[in-house]
């Protein structure tokens, strides 16, 4: 990924807060996982279970900003959903199936 070394340790956290909520409410036993995709803009952050795979949310690489998604390719640009940097401005907002 072309993403500074920052951006990295940052979205480790929100990979393992994702983790957590889904192994919490679904179960430790079901396979979960969650990956990140390097854009231009944007990383999208896209999650898998048993043989789905969707988009939970975009972090702007310029500003850390947390988008919703609003489709495969884009994000919800209606307002921030948290900043990367500052892991108590989404917490309360992450969950297994996406950020509110």
């Amino acid at each position: 990924m072309n993403i500074s070394n920052e951006l990295a340790v940052a979205l480790i956290g929100l990979k393992d807060l994702i983790i957590n909520d889904y192994q919490r409410k679904m179960g430790a036993d079901r396979e979960y996982g969650v990956d990140f995709d390097d854009g231009s803009k944007y990383v999208k952050v896209t999650v898998m279970s048993w043989s789905s795979r969707s988009v939970h949310c975009f972090v702007e690489k310029a500003n850390g900003n947390i988008w919703r998604a609003a489709s495969w390719k884009s994000p919800a640009r209606n307002f921030v959903r948290g900043n990367i940097y500052d892991q108590a401005s989404y917490a309360d907002r992450v969950s297994w199936t996406g950020v509110q």
